[in-house]
């Protein structure tokens, strides 16, 4: 059985996926394949533009991925939770988005994808079944933030549940409940004092400067975009209390192309994992990578916030988001995060 807890800097990987997907641990140094060829050789992976997919798109603009024999379609969606549908079709092989949509699919095991085009619609129900193969990305300082117009009446927490602000959001109960939720418990407000609505992410800054939204919730880069093109203020900072360093984001497929893909899984984490190392100590490779994939300025990747970009799968700090979306109400009943991370061969899961 390998360990859950391992030293970032030893092991690319902990905890659990097919036994053979481990050999993504033993990339050479010169990024060649090591390990036996993917079973396809063209993939399709959903994910949300923000400083989160770092890694992501690092490992496809040096050509990681085209080293391990894999042709990576990158597909942008303003959600996870779009992306689960693509899943749910097969339209898509993995998703990169927030851990939250993903728990929130697998505790109900079936799961109704929202419109594309308009978020207040779904589509019909249809059964999920996820694996998560890595984590994404943690929160630092500033990556997530609550944010409102130099103008605004509105200055505080107390001031947004005072007037009962409607708060813009990517979508409804989800990741935008967990960070509110935090935020309005440590200032001695009820999960559910703010009304959030859900809007498309990347308008949000735009939204908010035509007054057409009071606040938002606005993860890197639009938080900085907010700030420095319409002159937007912080509210709060999302990194605080018990969601400091908080896992935002992972990357995850169905059950099902996870088992029977463990070669293409082993393939893809691999150049995966070069794109995380490079994003974690090479800013100015993040910047140029959000410039090509996120539509932001050179000026606002040279200024946001990043997140830190972890080589590990640490069950127990993954364990985090499930716990905080119980006691922030998001979930009915605990979660284990253990249940989405497919098991070596004969091992058992706690």
């Amino acid at each position: 059985m390998i360990m859950r807890l391992v030293n970032r800097l030893r092991y690319c990987l902990v905890a659990a996926i097919p036994a053979i997907a481990l050999a993504a641990c033993s990339s050479g140094s010169d990024g060649v394949q090591t390990g036996p060829p993917p079973e396809v050789s063209s993939i399709i992976i959903d994910a949300v533009p923000t400083a989160d997919a770092a890694g992501l798109y690092i490992a496809q603009d040096n050509g990681y991925f085209a080293k391990q024999g894999l042709k990576v379609t990158i597909d942008r969606i303003n959600g996870g939770e779009y992306g689960l549908g693509d899943l749910q079709t097969g339209n898509a092989q993995l998703i990169e988005g927030n851990y939250v949509s993903f728990i929130l699919a697998q505790a109900a095991g079936k799961f109704a994808a929202p419109n594309p085009t308009n978020p207040t619609q779904v589509e019909p129900v249809k059964p999920i079944n996820m694996r998560l193969i890595a984590d994404s990305s943690q929160m630092q300082a500033g990556n997530q933030a609550l944010y409102v117009l130099p103008s605004s009446p509105y200055k505080t927490v107390r001031d947004l549940v005072k007037h009962h602000v409607k708060v813009g959001v990517n979508s409804l109960h989800n990741i935008g409940s967990v960070l509110l939720g935090s935020l309005l418990t440590a200032n001695g407000f009820k999960v559910d004092a703010l009304t959030q609505v859900p809007e498309i992410l990347p308008l949000m800054p735009q939204l908010l400067d035509q007054h057409k939204i009071r606040a938002a919730w606005l993860p890197e880069p639009f938080g900085t975009e907010a700030q420095q093109e319409y002159g937007a203020i912080q509210v709060a900072d999302f990194n605080q209390g018990s969601l400091q360093n908080f896992p935002i984001g992972t990357i995850a497929g169905t059950a099902s192309w996870v088992q029977s893909h463990p070669n293409t899984v082993a393939a893809f984490l691999r150049a995966y994992n070069e794109g995380q190392q490079v994003a974690d100590t090479d800013r100015a490779a993040v910047e140029a990578a959000l410039v090509a994939h996120t539509g932001v300025t050179k000026e606002i990747a040279a200024t946001m916030t990043l997140d830190t970009y972890p080589l590990v799968m640490d069950v127990p700090v993954m364990q985090r988001v499930a716990d905080a979306m119980y006691e922030f109400r998001v979930l009915s009943k605990p979660f284990k995060i253990a249940t989405m991370i497919q098991p070596e061969q004969g091992e058992i899961m706690k």
